[in-house]
């Protein structure tokens, strides 16, 4: 079986290619809209539920509008899952700025954090602050 985040770069590949055909309305007209875009926003969901903040943030909202949508709704957000397992240094974004997007995203719905090697005081006065309903929080390895 096909894991989600391979199969949402699969998605973003077929996306651009499809960008690169139809450059002209003549050919826009022509093309149809694959049988994946038309799937409800609660099947979007779901598929993104299973995916980490990290890869919602980085790569699934610029797959179409509706996944862009359902990456907003706050309730995607109630439980964020940061745990990192590669290299901090050679990571091309800043998970702490990350972090705190997708904490400002949940809008005070937050319920669970899991934050893996990069948590800072100051980032959890951040999660504190805005984060009334937080029962559950996990920190790992973070030596800031």
């Amino acid at each position: 079986m096909e894991s989600s985040s391979s199969l949402l770069s699969r998605l973003l590949k077929r996306k651009r290619k499809r960008k690169r055909k139809g450059k002209n309305k003549k050919n826009r007209s022509m093309v149809k809209n694959p049988p994946w875009l038309e799937q409800g926003e609660d099947i979007w969901a779901n598929i993104l539920h299973r995916l980490g903040a990290i890869e919602i943030l980085e790569t699934a909202q610029k797959v179409c509008t509706t996944c862009r949508r359902v990456g907003k709704d706050p309730s995607m957000w109630r439980v964020i899952n940061m745990s990192n397992h590669g290299d901090l240094f050679k990571i091309p974004y800043d998970l702490e700025v990350m972090c705190h997007h997708a904490i400002d995203r949940s809008q005070g719905e937050l319920v669970h954090i899991h934050l893996e090697y990069f948590a800072s005081d100051q980032l959890l006065q951040y999660t504190a602050e805005r984060s009334g309903k937080l029962k559950r929080l996990r920190i790992a390895c973070c030596y800031r």
